[in-house]
């Protein structure tokens, strides 16, 4: 089971960083595309047709695509003081908690999102340069995918808590790297 758990990792992996690359691109484009925007106002240049109403309905998106990396690396808040100070088991029993948690409070925002997204239809942003729903959809979809990644990370944390191996990134929120290989249950893991 922890092989098929460390193989569906590396797999999440790959497609979360892929998914928030090309958040991170878009991201840069808006950026520049800002950037010429309010040139060209005060510039007498041409504006870009409709670029409000692109940035009105691209950032849900862009934001979405953040959420599985964040999840996988678990670089979410977390509260750490209580688990250090009752031992491993505790540890492992209070992450599993908090992973619940956070796939609960995802499927409540996914379940409000497909609720929101199916009314929408054929509505356009204010301007009616461009429809809602496909960047509405997009966004629920990723968030939906966030769903399938915090299952995952409750899947691992319950094999954390019966085998004593770490599988998940225990950063909350830090820049280290964690070496995930498995570790006895009072180690931790090695930092590079």
């Amino acid at each position: 089971m922890l092989d098929i758990l460390g193989r569906t990792r590396d797999l999440l992996n790959r497609v979360t960083r892929w998914l928030a690359l090309v958040g991170f691109t878009f991201l840069i484009a808006i950026c520049i595309m800002t950037m010429y925007d309010g040139l060209a106002r005060y510039s007498q240049l041409p504006r870009i047709p409709g670029f409000r109403d692109f940035g009105e309905v691209i950032f849900a998106v862009l934001i979405a695509t953040c959420f599985p990396i964040g999840l996988l690396k678990n670089r979410n808040i977390t509260i750490t003081f209580l688990g250090t100070f009752t031992g491993p088991r505790a540890e492992r029993v209070l992450n599993l908690f908090g992973a619940v948690l956070v796939l609960v409070g995802f499927v409540i925002i996914a379940w409000a999102l497909i609720l929101r997204t199916d009314g929408i239809g054929a509505r356009t942003t204010r301007t009616g340069y461009m429809m809602l729903a496909p960047w509405a959809w997009t966004a629920t979809a990723i968030i939906c995918a966030s769903i399938v990644v915090q299952a995952w990370v409750v899947v691992a944390r319950i094999a954390e808590l019966l085998t004593g191996r770490r599988l998940v990134e225990d950063l909350g929120g830090n820049t280290e790297h964690v070496d995930l290989a498995p570790v006895a249950d009072g180690d931790r893991a090695r930092r590079r």
